[in-house]
């Protein structure tokens, strides 16, 4: 590892005294990515019950994750900052990395990054995994750190309420029949739905878990707090169909900030329901909300996926690239599976003259 590139640095985990410098310096780096307000609302409520929520950080991976945040201070002033989580114990994930102006282009993210890589995720035979902007230069840099690009996540947005065009009528009911509120009786079959809908390449980089889809009553309980907390209104509803679950819908609303997500689960077998279950979501949130921002996330690997949304009526934003670093022992192997090809193709070669 080579000597640090400034004086006086330190990396050390975010404290509540630190968390105005960290506010201002999100608002700056990704003011054009993500909502501001929900950002800083995000972080208030951090800031405001704190005490109460970092301890419950040992006991909810979901709030664990908003504390792993770590400073990256020169003389005791907070420069930059890195956001992880934990995707599961083989997979680490990198939620935000960034750096005040007058620090870029100077190698320090690199340094930080590598620093992390290291120290943490090789030591702990950790994947790595995370998002960046197709048009954003870092995208060379994680690129040599040795992350390879998996697919594309298409963000897509749509602006409702006030003297915007009207949203899409609810005039398909007949096309979802089953179409409920999910109960706890059906999360046993999340897991398996999950499953039926992400192609296998995609599920060795997203590694989720049945607990994740079916966890305990207490991390429930402590989610419904953390929600509260931070005025987030989930629902999920699910489709059934001959007893078996064939598509979820979570819809999150964040009320302050009138920012609505769409997230769909489908079985590929019954892919025809998107633009019928994302209309319905539509409705549902306009029924509760009379203005706002609904966002909608999905991966580039049908062209029917961007249809249904373009169709319904909203505007593809941001692209992002999904990339993943492979574990220490997975690169070792790859390279040792490499050697052995060129040592045989070596090999046949001599033979054949």
């Amino acid at each position: 590892m080579s000597k640090k590139p400034f004086d006086k640095l330190t990396i050390e985990k975010v404290q509540r005294s630190d968390l105005d410098q960290l506010e201002k310096l999100f608002a700056t780096a990704f003011a054009e990515e993500v909502d501001i307000q929900q950002i800083k609302r995000r972080i208030s409520r951090a800031r405001q019950f704190y005490y109460i929520l970092q301890p419950l950080s040992k006991f909810s991976i979901w709030i664990k994750n908003h504390f792993d945040v770590y400073a990256v201070k020169i003389a005791k002033q907070v420069v930059g900052f890195i956001q992880i989580s934990y995707l599961n114990s083989a997979q680490l994930h990198i939620d935000y990395i960034a750096f005040s102006k007058q620090y870029r282009g100077q190698g320090l993210g690199k340094w930080v990054l590598t620093k992390l890589l290291e120290t943490v995720a090789d030591v702990n035979n950790q994947d790595v995994v995370l998002e960046v902007r197709v048009d954003n230069p870092v995208y060379k840099l994680y690129q040599r750190l040795g992350f390879r690009s998996i697919t594309e996540i298409l963000h897509y947005e749509m602006i409702f309420g006030g003297s915007n065009v009207p949203l899409p009528s609810s005039d398909d009911e007949g096309k979802l029949p089953g179409f409920r509120e999910l109960a706890a009786r059906d999360r046993g079959q999340l897991y398996r739905l999950y499953k039926a809908s992400v192609p296998p390449s995609l599920r060795r980089v997203v590694k989720r878990s049945y607990r994740e889809f079916s966890p305990s009553m207490m991390v429930r309980h402590l989610e419904w707090a953390k929600n509260y907390l931070m005025c987030k209104q989930k629902t999920d509803y699910v489709v059934e169909q001959s007893e078996k679950i064939v598509a979820l819908v979570t819809i999150n609303s964040y009320v302050k900030t009138k920012n609505h997500i769409i997230s769909l689960i489908i079985h590929h077998s019954y892919e025809y329901l998107r633009p019928a279950l994302l209309k319905k979501a539509i409705n549902l949130i306009e029924a509760n909300h009379k203005q706002g921002v609904i966002s909608s996330t999905i991966y580039s690997d049908d062209p029917a996926k961007q249809a249904a949304l373009d169709q319904l009526g909203f505007n593809r934003d941001i692209d992002y690239y999904l990339m993943v670093r492979p574990a220490a022992e997975k690169r070792k192997e790859t390279i040792r599976a490499v050697s052995h090809k060129t040592q045989a193709a070596s090999k046949s070669k001599k033979t054949s003259l």
